[in-house]
């Protein structure tokens, strides 16, 4: 059967775009607000991080949920999409309908859980919002006196003061990020209605990010420009969803080991502490510390085996488990992956952490492009230069 697009004059087997005519002034213009916005969107996260660190909190929270609610359900939707194309009409439904038929799926099944137990929502929320500063000085209480546990095991007087030094150093640092974290917390609750942009946000994405790459694309000047530009985003987006994939693997992971440390060390409810942990695991450095309060929180007497538990998970998890997964699922060497969670956390703190993977991931991808671009402009230059000099002279 012969090629439907083979037939088209105007189509470029090389590049996959339309290149025999420029764009129209309507893909130009609709070009010029793709950019626009997202460039926009970009300055006000830039200016939030350097100006107020809290709201950049809050932004970024938005963001990051609202990708990984798109990702998420995005298999979902082109499922629905091939389903709907193997009908007797023989055409898929648009992606919008199969977005808004997937938020009428959720929308069923959570809707009865809202009318039985939606009324209790915002007393929850205000009752932790009021827990958090008494938890947090619990909590940090319990770590100092932690810091003794080198006297109670009996180490040797050398090793005893060593292991006090260290033990002294991370609960100091601990403590600080604790308290940072339990201040931003006691304020979280105001973000808490903004969490309904997320669905918005990931109903754009799915339904708008075809043709943003499309007209973006469209009217880069040459065609193999069309063609990189085009498989550039393809890459970044495919990257995006590998990330994160990686990260539910990785919250699922953790969840499934607290319940089985929870459990051995006897902590009420472990299911639920476990499905909190897993679900934080998401939100870098924050999560963690998080179920580290609460666990304590819930611990009746000594916190030293559940501090041990959650340390070493921590140690297993940061430096074994999750750069294993995103070095498989972004091609990223487990040590640049460490590295980059090192870095992001110098510069930017928790802002820092939570964009290390994907913008080392997206400049990867961008430096590539960038040498298969120079190479192949180099091959053809070449080319162009033999076969100039192959010809004869004119006469």
């Amino acid at each position: 059967m012969t090629d439907p697009a083979a037939r088209r004059p105007d189509f470029d087997p090389l590049s996959h775009l339309p290149t025999g005519h420029p764009p129209s002034r309507r893909e130009r213009w609709r070009a010029t607000l793709y950019i626009v916005t997202v460039l926009a969107l970009v300055s006000l996260i830039v200016l939030a991080v350097a100006f107020d660190y809290f709201a950049a909190i809050g932004v970024l929270v938005i963001v990051f949920l609202s990708f990984i609610f798109t990702y998420l359900i995005a298999p979902a939707v082109e499922r629905l999409r091939r389903a709907t194309a193997a009908s007797r009409s023989g055409r898929p439904v648009t992606r919008s309908i199969a977005v808004l038929a997937i938020y009428g799926t959720i929308g069923l099944v959570l809707f009865p859980l809202w009318i039985i137990a939606g009324h209790r929502v915002a007393p929850a929320i205000e009752r932790v919002g009021g827990m958090v500063p008494q938890h947090t000085a619990r909590f940090i209480e319990q770590l100092r006196a932690s810091e003794r546990w080198p006297d109670v095991v009996g180490l040797p007087i050398s090793l005893r003061r060593a292991a006090s030094d260290m033990t002294r150093r991370v609960s100091s640092s601990v403590q600080d990020d604790v308290r940072e974290l339990g201040a931003e917390l006691a304020g979280i609750r105001r973000f808490v209605p903004w969490l309904s942009v997320v669905p918005v946000v990931a109903f754009l994405l799915l339904t708008r990010w075809n043709r943003f790459r499309r007209s973006t694309t469209r009217v880069l000047p040459s065609p193999h420009l069309q063609w990189r530009g085009d498989e550039f985003l393809r890459h970044v987006n495919s990257l995006l969803a590998a990330y994160t994939r990686a990260q539910v693997t990785s919250g699922a992971i953790v969840g499934l080991i607290c319940w089985i440390g929870f459990a051995a060390l006897r902590l009420p409810y472990p299911g639920t502490l476990a499905i909190v942990a897993g679900m934080l695991e998401m939100v870098p450095l924050a999560g963690p510390i998080a179920v580290a309060v609460i666990a304590t929180a819930m611990t009746t007497g000594t916190v030293l085996p559940v501090l041990a538990f959650l340390t070493g998970l921590r140690l297993v998890q940061d430096y074994v488990i999750y750069p294993r997964l995103i070095s498989r699922a972004m091609h990223l060497h487990p040590i640049a992956v460490v590295l980059a969670l090192w870095g992001g956390a110098a510069l930017g703190g928790l802002v820092g952490i939570c964009l290390a993977i994907p913008v080392v991931g997206v400049f990867q991808v961008a430096l590539r492009h960038w040498q298969e671009y120079r190479a192949i402009e180099r091959l053809v230059e070449e080319s162009i230069r033999q076969q100039a000099a192959s010809e004869p002279p004119p006469p």
